[in-house]
């Protein structure tokens, strides 16, 4: 397996190299502080996985995720960003990443995800059915609410119908006046809901409902 670094920060690129490779000493990898420097590196490599910036000097980020897939179909991709705004996350997954991590968690967050990541590809490679990751079984759809898959007590049908509308955009006034409830309701409703996820914002929040299987991508289209 190799794996391609993107950032333009050589601090951000050293720790994201050093991290990675105390996790994963058995894959290469393969760094570049520009998106023509990534793309000269998928025509010489075979790469597996990119974990790659947004914003870089030379090619914004989205049209970069387009170029490595045409220089390097079948490369998977995971977003390491600063960027937590819901329509950022709703371009991601309609771009099919393969992961988003924001640079404010914890570096066992992109650890995490990386292995997912890998983890499936090759089972795919190797025929077997991808497995979700420990933490994240698939989710159960119950009368009294939806599974969470994190161990937490299940979402209740109205904090569901709370974090489907944040993840279309909705402000807490306007999911109020769509259901009919206060604001102040719709608050503790969202404070319940990250505490459930785990999340620590509303972005957050809507990524981890979809790894979940809480939210279905074709939501955020």
């Amino acid at each position: 397996m190799t794996i391609l670094l993107i950032d333009d920060h050589d601090l951000v690129l050293k720790g994201l190299l050093s991290v990675l490779r105390s996790a994963f000493p058995k894959t290469g990898f393969i760094t570049a502080r520009s998106g023509e420097e990534a793309l000269d590196a998928v025509r010489g490599t075979h790469v597996d996985l990119a974990v790659l910036d947004l914003e870089l000097p030379d090619i914004p980020g989205f049209r970069l995720i387009e170029l490595l897939r045409g220089e390097a179909p079948g490369i998977h991709i995971v977003v390491n960003t600063v960027h937590e705004e819901i329509w950022t996350l709703r371009q991601l997954e309609q771009s099919g990443v393969d992961g988003i991590v924001f640079k404010s968690v914890n570096s066992s967050q992109l650890i995490q995800t990386v292995r997912r990541v890998l983890e499936a590809s090759e089972q795919r490679h190797s025929g077997q059915q991808p497995q979700t990751a420990p933490g994240q079984r698939q989710p159960s759809q119950t009368a009294s609410g939806s599974k969470t898959g994190t161990g937490c007590s299940p979402l209740s049908p109205k904090e569901l119908e709370v974090l489907q509308l944040v993840a279309d955009g909705k402000d807490s006034r306007e999911i109020a006046s769509i259901l009919y409830i206060t604001e102040n309701t719709v608050e503790s409703h969202r404070s319940h809901i990250m505490r459930k996820l785990g999340a620590t914002n509303a972005a957050d929040m809507v990524m981890k409902a979809i790894t979940l299987g809480l939210i279905p991508p074709a939501r955020l289209q």
